[in-house]
Order: structure tokens, then sequence, then C-alpha cells
């Protein structure tokens, strides 16, 4: 059962497989169509784990793409392929029905074969169930197993479990524990109660509730799409009792188990429990029809449900004469297919076990019964801590699904992850799998896992890059080694720690590749990855990915604990989406974040942007800073700094800001106006009337700051200028429009006309375009960027080395600790934004966070105060930094 070495020719078919699969064109023509008018979400979501191939041929336990690459199915179709693709057995069946002329559909009339159906199911069905009535499909049956209840009893509760699954009709899905599932459909509908799933006291204790209401308990054996969670011993037949005891109908939904998947004829068997109704489907159809079936006795049948339930097609010839061929099959030679299901799923579930027992971190449980297997994925996203992209899907239950396709490109072994439990493989092959078969998906398993847990993200995420993108050969050697932490190291939240999240995203190509640096891509590739895996997200993904958690330890002796996300959009996408869908976005990954503890939540970039500076976020029961105000405070000092080191004299420089209208650009304005000579404000161009009228207020409030800030030490000619007028007692509108007239203050949207004036500059806005061109610079002046993207383009310093261009969005950490996450940054380096969280987390016992458009300068005085007696600083680079790659600044 151990998974053995390739020889030299599973390994030549692994190569060629990979090369085939290099060649094909990332979406045919089939998957367009598909995505174009079938379904257009499941073809995102498809394409997005790489697993968007086009079958054209089946045979057994294999699939066949158009180019000829072969597959080894284990997903099996969530059971429905009992005896794999195309089983000439079932094909013998259809050709009896094409050979005899018999008519598939003629209601009403006594339905022949459905009759010769409904009496095989009943010679092995257990118990009393000797009546069947037929429909197509397992969510139909599971509709007939409900009606038979509340017309049997004259009841209308149904109680069933969560996480548990019984289709996707109303009804069905009213039976489904799964809310978010339910919730778009108005779902549950009246007469439905959840309890938790093998808990006997949860469903003791709904009986003495509801002695006489209940008309049915539906129930799995086996929960499939919940985690392939079996039920534990003594489980049914304590439902079995108390159903018994309290009147109520015991439905066994043996939809996915029934038919020999577990090893006996039907999963109930195993607790030698018989159930009132039992529906069936999927393998009565021998992996060719849809056909459903819900067994049951006497006892549940009543005239209503006999006259009153009918379907049109439910007992056509044609299904009814493959599932006899079906249950033939089955019970050839004393159900001699069966038995070998019992001992092949022993053995593969032996196989599975010794291959988790050699990843014992990255696999918490292997589970099932015969070949209806589940392997659990650890979640805990501190297993992958140097690993970007694993550690953030194991965190979002997403790594199961990236493997499937990782497994279906790269070894040709097909497998599905749960639909509820997203981090559980369900290993569920055809009935007839081989063990050659089960020995062949163990050693493909044990190579995943293992490129998984040494952290090979190259390797493992490549065939989602086009092929002509794809890095060249395996990864770098030294990411060949297995770098997960051990448990001892492993960070958590301790008693009474202050706990702070942050919500950030790719701002630049550089941001793009630091998030998973062994990805070995440069950032436009890494965004191409971003994007694709951004198409498989479900209702139970979260919106942002965990990229990263860390310990900060200040100066003082004091410590928080923080958690930071990631939404995968860039700054242009999320300027593309429409407003309430970017908002959304931010929404639900504040509300992730408080959920896992955090008791204040940062923005940063352009979550604070498209949430119009956090004013947008709707009952968040913490405080939520958008981290302009330290932003502010270090893009001042950063401003500051470069002018002394160009040796420019601040009372009579000019200094242009870019975005001076916005909150950070405005509140930057009134700090500089203190000291400089000249104040140039630079507004958007998109939209010119409604830039110039916030210009306007703009600089009536720079002259209303001056007014009042009698108290500035080295004031500058314009706060002098400011003071003397208003010393006369002018109004500030009038002041203003005299600066304005004499040129001390300016408001402008052409960029291009009024940069070469600036002796500072100062770049504030919320564009993704590099507006600061080398020619708009004058000679010898001091930039500061505080843009997310930047505003400044890495052509800058290399054509003007007169120049002093610095980010004054960064600050080091307190005693330049690593934060432990890579934003593009230096070791030990963080922006402004993350450090205003940071700082603000020990403030919770009076929060005071930056909101909304306007900043209060006072705010971000105490914030700078604040900062340096924590142990933040400037951030002033040395030559041997780490420099951003692409990025413009020292």
């Amino acid at each position: 059962m151990a998974s053995t070495p390739l020889t030299s020719t599973a390994e030549e078919k692994r190569a060629a497989l990979r090369a085939r699969l290099s060649s094909v064109a990332a979406r045919d023509e089939t998957a367009e169509r598909y995505r174009r008018h079938a379904n257009p979400y499941i073809a995102r979501m498809l394409d997005g784990l790489g697993i968007d191939v086009h079958y054209v041929r089946g045979e057994g336990t294999r699939l066949y793409d158009p180019a000829g690459n072969e597959y080894l199915d284990f997903a099996g179709a969530y059971g429905a392929l009992p005896f794999g693709h195309n089983p000439p057995e079932i094909w013998k069946a259809i050709s009896a029905v094409q050979d005899s002329g018999e008519p598939s559909i003629t209601l009403p009339s006594v339905l022949g074969a459905s009759a010769l159906l409904a009496e095989r199911l009943a010679t092995v069905a257990p118990g009393h169930l000797d009546q069947v009535g037929q429909c197509n499909s397992g969510a139909e049956a599971v509709e007939a197993a409900l009606k038979l209840a509340r017309a049997a009893t004259g009841r209308r509760l149904v109680v069933s479990t969560r996480n548990s699954f019984h289709g996707k009709t109303l009804g069905a899905l009213s039976a489904t524990g799964r809310p978010r599932y339910q919730t778009p459909f108005g779902a549950p509908s009246a007469g439905f109660h959840h309890i938790p799933f093998g808990d006997p006291k949860a469903l003791e204790q709904i009986f003495d509730e509801h002695p006489e209401d209940i008309a049915a308990f539906i129930v799995e054996p086996v929960q499939g799409e919940g985690g392939i969670v079996p039920a534990p011993p003594g489980y049914l037949a304590t439902a079995r009792e108390l159903c018994t005891r309290y009147g109520a109908k015991l439905i066994v939904d043996e939809v996915q188990t029934g038919l020999g998947r577990t090893g006996r004829m039907f999963a109930c068997e195993h607790h030698g429990v018989v159930p009132d109704i039992m529906p069936l489907a999927k393998a009565l159809g021998g992996g060719m029809v849809p056909i459903g079936a819900v067994l049951f006795g006497q006892d549940s049948l009543t005239e209503d449900f006999g006259l009153r339930h009918t379907s049109t097609f439910g007992g056509n010839a044609f299904c009814s004469r493959v599932g006899v061929g079906a249950v033939d099959l089955l019970t050839a030679d004393n159900q001699a297919l069966v038995q070998q299901v019992a001992q092949r799923g022993d053995y593969l579930l032996a196989g599975l076990r010794e291959v988790a027992s050699r990843h014992p971190e990255l696999v918490a449980d292997v589970r099932g019964q015969g070949l209806l297997l589940g392997v659990q994925l650890s979640d805990d996203p501190d297993l992958h801590a140097q690993q970007g992209l694993f550690r953030s899907l194991a965190d979002q239950e997403g790594l199961a699904g990236f493997l499937c396709g990782y497994l279906l490109r790269n070894e040709g072994i097909r497998l599905a992850p749960a639909y509820f439990a997203n981090s559980v493989l369900r290993v569920e092959p055809p009935l007839n799998v081989s063990e050659a078969d089960c020995d062949t998906l163990l050693g493909a398993l044990d190579r995943g896992l293992e490129v998984i847990e040494r952290g090979d993200s190259a390797r493992f995420f490549a065939h989602l890059l086009p092929a002509s993108e794809r890095p060249a050969g395996a990864s770098r050697e030294e990411d060949r080694q297995v770098s997960g932490v051990t448990r001892a190291e492993r960070l958590r939240p301790r008693d009474g720690e202050p706990r702070w999240a942050f919500i950030a995203h790719p701002t630049d190509l550089a941001s793009y590749e630091s998030y998973d640096s062994r990805l070995g891509l440069p950032g436009d590739q890494v965004r191409v990855l971003f994007d694709r895996m951004n198409q498989c997200r479900n209702v139970d993904t979260a919106a942002a990915m965990l990229v990263g958690r860390c310990r900060v330890e200040t100066d003082t002796g004091e410590s928080s604990y923080g958690e930071i996300f990631a939404l995968p959009y860039g700054a242009q996408r999320l300027l593309d989406m429409p407003s309430a869908k970017s908002a959304a976005l931010v929404q639900e990954a504040v509300d992730d974040a408080v959920a896992r503890g955090a008791q204040l939540v940062g923005l940063g970039a352009y979550t604070s942007v498209i949430t119009a500076n956090a004013t947008a976020l709707r009952d968040v029961p913490v405080p939520v800073t958008t981290g302009n105000a330290y932003t502010v405070a270090a893009a001042v000092d950063g401003l500051e700094q470069a002018a002394r080191q160009q040796g420019i004299e601040l009372s009579e420089a000019c200094c242009v800001v870019l975005g001076g209208a916005g909150a950070i650009g405005l509140a930057s304005s009134l700090l500089l106006a203190e000291k400089v000579g000249r104040l140039v404000l630079v507004g958007n161009p998109a939209n010119r009337a409604r830039s110039e009228r916030r210009l306007a207020a703009a600089l009536e409030s720079v002259v209303g700051h001056l007014m009042q800030a009698d108290d500035v030490p080295q004031a500058g000619a314009l706060a002098q200028a400011v003071r003397t007028r208003a010393s006369s007692g002018a109004s500030a509108q009038a002041i203003t429009a005299e600066l304005v007239a004499q040129g001390l203050l300016t408001a402008s949207v052409e960029a291009e006309a009024v940069l070469p004036a600036g002796d500072l500059v100062l770049a504030a806005t919320s564009t993704p375009d590099q507006l600061i061109q080398p020619e708009l610079v004058r000679r010898g002046a001091a930039v500061c960027d505080v843009s997310q993207p930047p505003n400044v383009g890495p052509q800058l310093k290399a054509a003007r080395p007169d120049l002093r261009v610095v980010a004054g969005g960064l600050v080091e950490m307190p005693g330049r600790r690593d934060l432990g996450v890579d934003f593009g940054v230096p070791s030990g380096v963080t922006y402004a934004c993350t450090a205003e969280t940071m700082i603000l987390a020990h403030r919770l016992h009076d929060p005071v966070v930056s909101h909304g458009d306007k900043l209060s300068v006072d705010l971000v005085r105490m914030l700078r105060d604040e900062a340096r007696k924590l142990g933040y600083r400037l951030y002033l680079p040395a030559e041997t930094d780490q420099k951003r790659q692409g990025g413009p600044h020292e």
C-alpha cells in the first residue's frame, strides 16, 4: 500500500503529460462555449482551479481529452459512476431497449420496466421496504421522501443535520444544513429544523421539545458534501429508536451511499438499522442515465401520496432498464462487486493513512467507508509560515481545490473537494477500481503533498499560467527544503493582548511579486495567477487572503498581535469595479477579521479609497482606521528630511502637493503650510468642476489653519503672510483671495503646468498613474511619494540623480524588528498606514482613529508622538538596504 518509487516509464508518462498539456490552449472552443452559454460562474471556477478539461472519451476509470491525455478518475461523478465510464454491460441494456422497440414514456399506463426495477430494488432492500417510487434525480427522491413522511404522519416538522446535503430543489435544500446555500433561494421553507450531526443528545432534545410535531428525521449515514463524515456508532440506532417512540419517520438518505458505495448494499446495514424511507439515485443510473428512486414500506404509503405524487419522466422504460442492469451487476455472484468494494476500500483507506503519516501536519484526517473516503488537509495557516499562497489557501480551506488542479495537470489524477468542506479531498472512484489504480493515486497524492510541504509554489501553480509564461524546469534547489514550522513556534494571541487586523491589497507589480517570493515569477505573471485564482471564489471563501500573523513588541515593552489580510485585486482592478462591489469586498474582509478576534481594523492603500475613508463600512463593532493620519505624519517628516538633504530652505520653498484636496494631501498641506514659502495644491483633472470646488475649499482650510496656528516655530513666508493679514482683521476668504492673487497660494488641476515650480513635491493621490515624470521636476528638488501605487516611476531616479526621492509612507518598526510579512519593503520596515493600526492598538481604552475625508492635525501630531514613544521611526534607507524591486524609492 505504500507508494513506490516511480519507474522510468511512469516518470516518462508524467513528463509527456505535462508536455502535452503545455501545448494545449488555455481555454478551447468548447470551454468558451460553455462559459458563454451554459454556466459562466462554474466555468470561471473550473478555469481558476485548472480543472477546466473537456473530456471527449471515457472508458472504465479513464478519461481522455482532445489531445489524447489520459486521466485516472477518482472523482467518480460524486458516486454516479459505479462501473466507470461507458460500462459495456449497461450499454447492452441500452441496446436491448432499442432492439426491442419498447416505448419509453407511456403515462398513463402500467409501466412494465418500472415495475421490474421496483421488484429488483425491493428484493435487495433492507427490512420491509417493498414499495418503490421512481423519479429522475436524488433531489427528487428526497422531495418524495419528505412528502411521504408528511402525508403518512400528518405532521410538518422535518429535522435534519447541519452540514448535511440532500439536494438543491426547494424542499431538499430546506433539509440541507448549510445556510449560505439556502439564503439566496428563500430556504429553508417553514417546517425545517437543523441540529448537530452525530449528537444523540441534540436529537433527543429536539424530540423532547416537539414530541408530536416531527414528521421525519432525515440523515445521511455518511455526510458526503459535509466532508465525508461517517455517522458515529450508535447514532442511527438512537435515531431509529426515537422515531419509533415518537411516531416519526426515519429517512436515511442513501442517494450517494446506497447501492454498494460503502462496502454494503446500503450504508444503513453497517448500523443494523432499517429506515422507514430511503432515497436512492446516483449509482442506480449505472453511470449512464439520470434516475432516482425512493424506497419505503407500506406503512408509509398513503392514498394522497399514491395519487398525487407523480412524475412525467419518472419510471420511463429507458432509464428503468438501465436501473435493472445496474442492480443486476451489483447483485451478481452473491454481490461479489459489493464485497470487493469493502476489500478495496480497506486497502485504499490504509494506503491513504500511510500517505498521511508521511505528512502528519499537512493532513489532518483520513476517514470514510468503502470507496467513499475523505482526506482532510489542515486549515492551519501557520503550517505554511514561509509560503504566501499556501498559507492563504490553507486558511480559506482552498488548498484542496488547487491540489486537485495540480494533480490533474501534473499527474493525470482526477479528484474533487467536498462541496461544503473545501479542505477535504473526496476520494470516490468507480466501484470496480483496481488495486493498481489505487496505488497510482497514492503515489501521485504523496508527491503532490510533498510539493506543498516543501513550499514549492512555483511548481504547484505553474499550470495556471499560460504555457509561454511558465517557469522553466523545477524550482530553485533551496526551495526544496521543508520550511514548515513546528507547533511550538506557532504564533497565537496572548491573553489580554491587543488584537488588530490590517486589510491591504497588491499596489503594484512589485507587491504582487512579494506575496509569494517562492513563485519565482515577476509581478505581472503573479497578477495573471491571482486573476485566475480569483475566478474560483465561492460563497464559502473569504474575500481576502490571510497573508500573515505577527506580534509587534514596542520599545516601551508593550506587545500586540495582528493578522494581515490582502484582497487579491490590484489598485486598477479595484477602481474598475462597481463601487458597491469593491466596498462590499472590503466590508466582508473587515467582518471576517472581526469574527477572528480583531479589536481594531486598519485599512491600507485603496481599501481606504474605495470605502470613502471607511465611511462606507456598516455595522462594524470595532474601530476602523484608514491609516491616513500617520501616513500624513510620515509624509511631512519625509519631505522635510529630503529638503534638508537637498539644502532647500523651507521658509522660502515652493511646495506642490498632488492630491491636495484629498484626506492625506490636505492634512499634509496644513502642516507644510506652516513652514513653506508658497503652496500649490493640485487636483484631479478627470472632473474639473468638482476638483476646482474642492481645491478652493482646501485653500481656505489652509488659511484658516494658519490663522489659528499662532505658535508655530520657524514659520515660513506663507504662514507669516497669513498672520500679518489676520492681525488686521481680514477674513479667511479675503486673505485666501489676496494670497492667490500674489501667487503664495495656488490651485490647479494641471500637474504638468505647476510641477516645474516645486522645490518640494508631495504626491498623495489616489490614482494608479505615474504622474511625476523626469522632465517635469525642478533641478535639485525634493520629492516625497506616499501614493500607493506610487506616482513616481522607476525612471525618475535613474534619469534625475540630482533629485532626492523618498517614500514618505515607509517607517521603521520598533527595534527594526521584522514584521514577518513581505510587503515588498525592506526587512524591519512597514507602511505608515499599517503602523497606524499597530500604534492605535495600544489605545483601545481610548480609541481615536482616522476616519472620513477630514483629518485632524491634532490626531496627526498625537500619532507622531505616540509612534516615537513606541519606537517607530521615519525610514532613512542605507545603500545596503533591500530595495523595492522596480520601485522609485531609496
